[in-house]
């Protein structure tokens, strides 16, 4: 017998798993396709991958802010992208976001659920990975009261300040100890002292 049992079950196996792979990609890229036909109301960027959409642009040479900003002359104030297979739209005009973020707050207010925010942001308990409702409404508010009021920003001010003070004094002390001193950091430095 020219071929062994064990070794033909295994090269069917792998057979087998190729074509269910390269079938699994076909089907999520159709459906892709499907949802994006429905929903086709806000002009979408050219150029996405079946299963990384647009991300193959926003990591190349460029900066993702410089690449949108290229898409949105293209496109327009208001388009949308796939990061991944998730459909994201992007906003480039101040009035656009206004209403985004004004009007229309509580559809944009959701974040999409998954595996890492819940764990990031344990069980959804920080206020950037919360759904949208009773319990981001108080943590949204004491943010804004306890953290990022203009009375609590001004008292804690000096805080900010020291760690200015100490990072600069250590990024001179690092160039020091190089010999790298240049005349315009102990310039910023005596400012500081």
């Amino acid at each position: 017998m020219l071929f062994s049992y064990p070794f033909f079950t295994n090269s069917m196996a792998s057979i087998f798993t190729i074509f269910m792979f390269i079938f699994f990609l076909i089907w999520i890229s159709r459906r892709v396709q499907r949802t994006a036909s429905k929903s086709k109301v806000l002009p979408e960027a050219s150029g996405a991958w079946p299963l990384m959409g647009h991300l193959h642009q926003l990591g190349g040479l460029k900066p993702a802010h410089i690449v949108l900003g290229n898409m949105s002359e293209k496109y327009g104030p208001i388009f949308t992208i796939w990061l991944g297979v998730q459909r994201t739209i992007v906003v480039s005009s101040w009035e656009i976001a206004k209403e985004c973020f004004t009007t229309n707050d509580n559809a944009f207010a959701n974040c999409p659920k998954g595996l890492a925010p819940e764990i990031l942001g344990y069980n959804y308990a920080m206020i950037g990975f919360s759904p949208y409702g009773p319990y981001w409404c108080q943590v949204r508010k004491m943010a804004t009261l306890e953290v990022l009021s203009n009375h609590r920003l001004e008292t804690l001010k000096h805080i900010r300040e020291a760690e200015l003070n100490d990072s600069i004094k250590e990024i001179y002390k690092l160039l020091v100890k190089n010999n790298k001193v240049i005349y315009k950091l102990i310039m910023v430095d005596l400012l500081f002292v």
